[in-house]
C-alpha cells in the first residue's frame, strides 16, 4: 500500500523531474555533443582534438560549479535553482548558434553555459525525489533519470539528419527552443512540491566534516574512472560510425540504441537497487561495460550495435548510482553539496575522456586503443565497487548521522 501510494501522492513530481532532466544540460547538450562535433569541424577546419574541446573545457567549468550549486540547492531549494539554470541553458544555445565565429568564441561560450547551467543538471532534481521518496527510492530515482535516455533516444534520429539539412547553427536554435517550451510545464507541474531548506549553521559543519570522510572519496574514485571511460566513448560514438561508412542517419540510428539502454539499465538498476547490495550492483554494472567496450574495440564497427547498447546501460546505471549511494551514505541534509562533490569529480573525468579520445584518435588513425584504455577503467572501477562501505538501508542511515 505504502508503495503505490508513494507513486501517486507525487506522480506530478515524478513528471516535472523526468521533462526536466530530459532537457537539462546533462542530456540535451551532452548526447548532441558528438552530433555537432564533426559539422562543426568541417566548417573551422579543426582537428578531431579541437572539435574535443568543447567537452574538455565545457565540462571541467560545470565541475567548478557543481559543488557550489549543490550548496545553492541545499540553501534556496531545488526547484528556484533549476528553473534559472534551465533558462541559461536555453539563452546558452541560442548563443551557440548566433556566436560561434571560431574556436575561440566557441569555447567562451561552452564556458559561459556549462557555468550558468549546473543547476540543470539531474542535481536539484534527484533532491526533490531523495525528499519525497523512502521505501521506493530506487525505483523513483530510475524513473526520473529515464529523461537522459530519451535525449539519447530523440536526439540521434530527430536531431542528426534536421543538422544535416539545416546546419548545425539552426540545431542549436532548436534546442534552445526545446528547452524554453519545457519550463513552464516544469513550473506548472512542481507547485506545491515539498522542497526543505536547510540551516547555514548545521550546513557548514556537516560540509566540513564530508571531505573528512573516506567513503566519500572512495566514490569520487569510482565515478571519475567510469566518467572517463564512458563519457569518452558516448561523446565520439557517432563519430566512429560515420568513420566507418555510415551516414549520418544511419549513424544516428545506431546511436539511439545508447538511450534505449539507458532507459532500460537505470528502470533496472533503480529496481535492483531497492533490493539487493548496491556494492555488488555497481561493480556488476561496471564489469559488464568493461567486457562490451572491450569487445568494441576488437570487433570494430560490426559490433556498434552491442557497443550502443553495453555503454547505455552504463550511463544508465552510473547517475542513478551516484543519487543513490550518497543519499544512503550521507544524511539528507547534506544532499545537494555531496551530490555535487562526486558529481564534480564525474564531470571532471568526463572532460577528460572525450578529450583523451580525441588525442589517441589523432595519434592512430582509429579508436582502438581509446577504447582498450576506456575498458580497463571500468574494470578497475568495477573491482574498487566491491569495497564500497554500503549497508542496509536502516543501518547506513544511523552510520551516515554518527559520520557527518
Amino acid at each position: 500500500m505504502k508503495s503505490s501510494s508513494e507513486f501517486m501522492q507525487n506522480w506530478r513530481l515524478l513528471l516535472a523531474t523526468f521533462i526536466g532532466i530530459s532537457v537539462g544540460v546533462s542530456s540535451i547538450y551532452f548526447y548532441s555533443i558528438g552530433l555537432f562535433m564533426k559539422p562543426i569541424a568541417a566548417e573551422f577546419g579543426w582537428t578531431r582534438a579541437d572539435s574535443s574541446l568543447g567537452a574538455l573545457v565545457g565540462t571541467s567549468c560545470a565541475a567548478l560549479m557543481v559543488i557550489p550549486t549543490g550548496w545553492l540547492v541545499d540553501r534556496f531549494g531545488s526547484a528556484r535553482v533549476a528553473f534559472v539554470c534551465l533558462a541559461c541553458l536555453a539563452a546558452s544555445f541560442f548563443a551557440l548558434g548566433l556566436f560561434t565565429v571560431d574556436l575561440t568564441s566557441y569555447l567562451i561560450i561552452i564556458s559561459v553555459m556549462s557555468m550558468l547551467t549546473a543547476g540543470s543538471t539531474p542535481l536539484p532534481f534527484t533532491r526533490l525525489v531523495i525528499v519525497a521518496f523512502e521505501k521506493n527510492r530506487g525505483k523513483a530515482l530510475g524513473l526520473i533519470l529515464t529523461g537522459t535516455g530519451t535525449g539519447a533516444i530523440l536526439l540521434p534520429k530527430l536531431l542528426a539528419p534536421y543538422i544535416a539539412e539545416h546546419g548545425w547553427r539552426s540545431g542549436y536554435f532548436a534546442l534552445g527552443t526545446v528547452v524554453l517550451i519545457s519550463i513552464p510545464v516544469i513550473w506548472l507541474l512542481l507547485r506545491g512540491a515539498k522542497d526543505t531548506e536547510i540551516s547555514t549553521e548545521k550546513e557548514q559543519y556537516s560540509a566540513v566534516t564530508l571531505f573528512n570522510t573516506p567513503r566519500f572519496y572512495h566514490l569520487c574514485i569510482i565515478f571519475f574512472l567510469t566518467a572517463v571511460a564512458v563519457l569518452g566513448t558516448v561523446a565520439h560514438f557517432f563519430s566512429m560510425l560515420t568513420d566507418s561508412g555510415l551516414t549520418p542517419p544511419q549513424a544516428g540510428a545506431v546511436a539511439s540504441l545508447i538511450g534505449v539502454s539507458v532507459i532500460v539499465g537505470r528502470l533496472i538498476t533503480g529496481a535492483l537497487l531497492d533490493r539487493f547490495s548496491a556494492a555488488y550492483i555497481t561493480a556488476g554494472v561496471f564489469l559488464v561495460a568493461s567486457a562490451g567496450l572491450l569487445t568494441l574495440g576488437l570487433g570494430g564497427a560490426e559490433y556498434a550495435k552491442l557497443g550502443a547498447i553495453i555503454t547505455g546501460l552504463a550511463i544508465g546505471s552510473e547517475v542513478d548510482l551516484i543519487s543513490f549511494l550518497v543519499g544512503r551514505l550521507f544524511v539528507r541534509k547534506v544532499y545537494g553539496i555531496a551530490y555535487g562533490a562526486v558529481y564534480a569529480v564525474f564531470l571532471v573525468g568526463g572532460a577528460i575522456g572525450p578529450y583523451i579520445a580525441g588525442r589517441l584518435f589523432d595519434m592512430t588513425g582509429d579508436y582502438s586503443s581509446w577504447l582498450y584504455t576506456a575498458s580497463a577503467s571500468l574494470l578497475i572501477a568495477s573491482v574498487l565497487s566491491l569495497f564500497i562501505p554500503v549497508e542496509q538501508t536502516a543501518q547506513s542511515q544511523l552510520t551516515a548521522k554518527a559520520v557527518v
